[in-house]
């Protein structure tokens, strides 16, 4: 349901666009407010909910001549996604030019808040609606997406369409995370300012090879290669990219991990053993925007997911293992190590051989 909020300080002006808007969208939710300070009061109290206001409509002249403008650009500064709509029957106290320089979406003027406007406002509210969910797509991209390739998907949105492709799938996890929290349970900004350390370094690591991010999954971290890329034989190289990912995480990893410890012995006496487990799986999955109307998701799905994680799982600290799959596209080029077996893979049977990029330890 779209939220959407109407300010004036006449209770007939509010009212009667209310019902006109409400006729025409049933599936809108439409709340009041009496005053630029009261409307303000809607837009922050709702931006710490999962329905945050997305239009306000706000009359220009109610406590003084310039109320909504007022309104106007502390929203936007509140949140700088929602939309603005003013209107006025007081041509002569806008000022046009500074309403759009404050972030308005657009500006309506009206002699009598009648028929004929409330068509306008619902049309150009209508407009907003989709302006503002055509802004939130982007900005999700921005996040998934190296800006080398954001362009491209911006030119041809049909590449985040639901496909079935072959792709190499990266789960890494922090080995030792859950008693480094315990040991610093009483500093928890030390781990919330490594773990954003920990995702940044990741993020840029992935960008730079080409790889998608998927998702941050607690202190664990998925990605893909192989999506925007995608072409036929073009396999081997994905893979290459996903395990030269991988190694250049690790080492990165353990350079940030020399740093933090520095930090975290200030605070503990414990011995703080933390490293990088890594699993990479190669196989078909279903790869797109699965997203809702709610919230957006670019992810993979189907056994081969669930085949990474599980490789993952396996990894001890600072090892990369993959998968026999990725092994057969990669082995001309890099020399991979046996590193076991594995069978307990739900919806997967049988038994699978799996791989390590560093020898094995002796003994």
């Amino acid at each position: 349901m779209r939220q959407i909020l109407i300010v004036d300080n006449e209770a007939d002006n509010r009212n009667n666009l209310k019902v006109a808007l409400e006729d025409e969208n049933p599936q809108w939710n439409i709340i009041t407010a009496s005053s630029d300070s009261e409307g303000l009061d809607v837009i922050k109290s709702r931006l710490k909910t999962d329905t945050p206001i997305e239009v306000v409509l706000t009359d220009l002249v109610m406590e003084t001549e310039q109320s909504g403008m007022t309104l106007l650009k502390e929203a936007v500064r509140i949140d700088p996604l929602i939309m603005a709509i003013l209107f006025t029957a007081k041509e002569k106290s806008l000022d046009r030019y500074a309403a759009f320089d404050y972030g308005a979406f657009d500006v309506v003027e009206k002699n009598i808040l009648g028929a004929a406007a409330y068509r306008e406002i619902n049309v150009k509210t209508r407009a907003a609606l989709r302006y503002r969910e055509q802004s939130q797509t982007i900005n999700f991209l921005r996040r998934y997406f190296d800006s080398k390739l954001f362009e491209s998907i911006i030119a041809d949105p049909s590449i985040l369409a639901i496909k079935v492709r072959e792709v190499t799938i990266c789960f890494w996890d922090v080995r030792g995370f859950s008693a480094l929290c315990e040991t610093l349970k009483a500093h928890p900004h030390l781990i919330s300012d490594f773990l954003r350390d920990y995702f940044d370094i990741a993020a840029a690591t992935i960008f730079e090879h080409g790889g998608i991010l998927d998702k941050f999954i607690g202190d664990g971290v998925m990605a893909l290669f192989g999506v925007l890329n995608h072409k036929d034989g073009n396999e081997q190289e994905e893979a290459m990219s996903a395990i030269a990912t991988a190694k250049d995480l690790r080492e990165r990893f353990n350079n940030l991990i020399l740093k933090w410890i520095k930090k975290w012995n200030f605070y503990t006496q414990a011995k703080i053993e933390i490293g990088l487990g890594c699993g990479i799986a190669t196989g078909e999955v279903l790869v797109g925007n699965v997203g809702t109307d709610f919230r957006d998701q670019f992810t993979a799905l189907g056994p081969n997911v669930n085949f990474a994680a599980r490789i993952e799982a396996r990894a001890r600290s600072g090892q990369i293992l993959v998968s026999k799959g990725t092994k057969v596209r990669v082995e001309s080029n890099i020399v991979l190590y046996p590193a076991g077996e594995i069978s307990d893979i739900h919806n997967i049977a049988g038994v699978f051989e799996l791989f390590s990029t560093d020898p094995p330890r002796p003994g």
